[in-house]
């Protein structure tokens, strides 16, 4: 008996160790940022767009990794932050499609998984679910 409260004292004094060895290096934490009353990850920023009827939408990595936007009305005011989902670890790029195409834009951003995913807006206003970048955007760089 004694020696089984020995090694459970062993076993307790490394696991306090192991624990005060954890604390003492913490995590990088993101720094966050806000605007429109949105949170978001400071180090992705916010990506805008202009379409050409005037009507502005941005882009932002929120504090959940979630993609998330807001566009401007015909009035002027702002719609209201809404999430695109996904999970993402970089900033959003937002890129006009060609003119003679049926979407306006598509975003790309790299998922959790190191590979980078897209969604297109058509349009209708439309957006297509999240897909690996060369499926939604087969024409895309280093998409053959």
């Amino acid at each position: 008996m004694r020696g089984f409260k020995s090694a459970l004292a062993t076993v307790a004094a490394l696991a306090a160790f192991a624990g005060v060895g954890v604390a003492a290096s913490p995590a990088q934490a993101a720094t966050y940022c806000s605007t429109k009353g949105q949170t978001y990850i400071c180090e992705y920023g916010v990506s805008t767009m202009r379409f050409a009827n005037g009507t502005k939408e941005e882009f932002v990595v929120g504090a959940d990794h979630a993609v998330w936007t807001n566009w401007t009305r015909s009035d002027g005011s702002w719609n209201g932050w809404m999430s695109m989902g996904g999970w993402v670890q970089s900033r959003i790029y937002a890129t006009p499609e060609q003119e003679n195409s049926t979407s306006l834009l598509y975003i790309i951003a790299t998922g959790s998984d190191g590979n980078d995913w897209a969604r297109v807006r058509h349009s209708n206003g439309y957006w297509t679910s999240w897909q690996p970048r060369c499926f939604a955007i087969p024409e895309g760089h280093n998409c053959a």
